[in-house]
């Protein structure tokens, strides 16, 4: 779901002051107290600040880093090490760094909150379009200490905005979560009492003012008990109005009396607990109304101080829209597939209906042209108008028999194309002699260039491997080939040859006819595409004779390609593996 831009801001704070308020209650109850329960709660403070997707930094009045977050280090490519106590003219290119250092005098100057885009160069040298929000922190004199930063990678969303107007789809925001912990200077207090009532009065603030910030956040967050799923803290959009005291994790998301344990739909806080590392995984929720909705679940573990997972924290987004969207695209294509293959069995049926026929036609015709000949000679009629009809009725018996011979060539090429994609051929598994093949090939082929001003011409290599396949199939192969060279070309040469590689032996065809555009070296081995024709400028034979040759050439493990420059001519190539 793509959030607007007020959204965006609220989240952005929201996690800035989780995090300002998180180190502060960890400082806190430092100052209170030491043993193990402080441990417990710095280390769970830390972790669910680590939880947070934004990066973070802070610094002081002078511009220098105090500190940063691992997702901060990470953009950067830098260690904590390489950004304490450095500026943004040590870390980012100057012309950067000048438009950060300007933006920070601002905030200095005016007080209070700031935000404004501008871009971040990444470790991996990409600039990043990013959203800051900052704001100034205070001294216990209520003097401008310091700034504490929060980044928002908007890139994607500035990208998707325009697609999403022109496609309908939408685009998972993804914010890389991270956090830091955010040090700030340790002030001797006069008296330990003192102390004390200070860390506790702000430990109550804070407390407070931590509940409002992250039920201010509009997806749920919540923290599992690891050992009993209960649900120990919650946010307002996670727990949607339920009162959590008792409430446990399957209970509120699944309506459920015990966790998740399918493994078609197992339950993150398991899975985290188990591997102990940070999880997402997609799951569907119960609603309040009693639907479902798909969520995505980024899980992040929390340990304790023998290293064992204790607490889950769960950061649930929504993402039933987008799942609705995948789902109607999937269910267009199972459509889109049925409806081809529907229409590949109407041809079928089409094509063997009509061959039976088709062979009649084409072999009355031929009859009757063959009788018409024998008893007609138009050249030496003398009545002007019967010797002009029976030129006409010659000419129709022409069109007759070359349109039918293309229809049958056309019915028989794609009941053998459907027969390689229904898998319904019977292959034979033979020896191959490539030299033999080529020859078979100039052969078959030889009598299309009796006539023509084009050379044919044929190259083998001596002592070529022998192939193991089906040799009438690739010989299918080279006839195609050699036909479609001789079909266009009108001048200059064409070449059949058989060289040895490495794993493989090579097959060529190479003419110097009209060539063929790059944007088509592709397209021209799909169903029903065809090239003009040199003569007519028309498209020439059925479209499917370089299908038919890919999928006999793919059958045996091989590959198929074509180079060519337009107007040169073109080279198809087609390697068999050497077995």
């Amino acid at each position: 779901m793509l959030l607007t831009n007020g959204e965006l801001i609220l989240i952005i704070l929201a996690a800035g002051c989780l995090l300002l308020l998180a180190i502060l209650v960890m400082k806190a109850f430092c100052l209170r107290k030491t043993g193990k329960s402080i441990q417990e709660q710095n280390h769970f403070l830390e972790t669910l600040i680590n939880s947070i997707p934004s990066p973070v930094f802070y610094k002081n009045s002078d511009g220098i880093y105090l500190g940063c977050n691992r997702a901060f280090l990470e953009i950067l490519g830098l260690t904590k090490d390489e950004v304490v106590g450095k500026t943004v003219y040590d870390l980012s290119p100057s012309n950067l760094a000048d438009v950060y250092k300007k933006a920070d005098d601002d905030l200095f100057a005016a007080g209070g909150e700031q935000r404004y885009e501008t871009q971040v160069r990444y470790a991996d040298g990409v600039k990043r379009e990013i959203l800051f929000s900052k704001s100034v922190f205070l001294d216990a004199q209520s003097n401008i200490a310091g700034l504490l930063g929060v980044m928002l990678d908007i890139t994607d969303r500035k990208k998707a905005e325009e697609a999403l107007r022109l496609a309908h789809f939408e685009l998972e925001q993804r914010v890389e979560e991270r956090t830091a912990e955010l040090a700030m200077t340790n002030k001797q207090l006069e008296r330990e009492i003192a102390e004390r009532l200070e860390a506790e009065r702000e430990s109550r603030e804070k407390s407070d003012f931590l509940h409002s910030i992250i039920n201010s956040i509009d997806h749920g967050l919540v923290v599992v008990d690891a050992k009993d799923f209960s649900i120990r803290l919650a946010n307002d959009a996670a727990m949607r109005g339920v009162l959590f005291g008792s409430t446990h994790c399957h209970q509120l998301h699944h309506g459920r009396s015990e966790p998740c344990g399918k493994k078609e739909n197992r339950c993150p806080v398991h899975t985290v607990k188990i591997s102990q590392k940070p999880s997402i995984v997609q799951h569907k929720h119960r609603t309040p109304d009693g639907n479902s909705s798909f969520v995505e679940i980024h899980s992040y573990p929390v340990f304790d101080e023998k290293g064992e997972v204790v607490q889950v924290i769960e950061n649930i987004m929504d993402i039933t829209e987008r799942k609705e969207a995948e789902l109607a695209m999937v269910e267009a294509k199972n459509l889109a597939e049925t409806t081809s293959r529907l229409m590949s069995e109407f041809l079928d049926t089409v094509s063997h209906e009509l061959r039976t026929p088709m062979t009649s036609v084409h072999g009355f015709a031929k009859l009757i042209d063959k009788k018409f000949d024998k008893h007609f000679d138009s050249d030496s009629h003398e009545d002007q108008k019967m010797k002009k009809a029976a030129q006409r009725i010659k000419g129709n018996l022409d069109i007759i028999i070359s349109e039918s011979e293309r229809l049958t060539e056309l019915i028989n090429d794609h009941l053998d194309l459907s027969k390689l994609e229904a898998g319904r051929v019977e292959w034979k598994n033979e020896s191959v002699v490539p030299g033999e093949l080529v020859e078979r090939a100039q052969a078959a082929t030889s009598s299309l260039f009796e006539g023509r001003t084009i050379s044919f011409e044929v190259e083998a290599d001596e002592n070529l491997p022998t192939l193991s396949g089906d040799s009438d199939r690739l010989l299918q192969v080279l006839i195609n080939l050699i036909s479609n060279a001789e079909k266009f070309t009108e001048s200059g040469s064409v070449v059949c040859s058989a060289k040895r590689r490495e794993n493989d032996v090579l097959f060529s065809v190479k003419d110097t006819g009209i060539g063929l555009p790059a944007n088509q070296y592709e397209q021209i081995f799909t169903k029903f595409s065809q090239l003009q024709s040199k003569e007519s400028g028309k498209p020439a034979g059925t479209g499917l004779g370089l299908a038919i040759s890919k999928k006999i050439v793919e059958h045996h493990d091989g590959e198929i390609w074509v180079e060519s420059v337009v107007g040169a001519g073109s080279s198809f190539f087609f390697a068999i593996p050497i077995k």
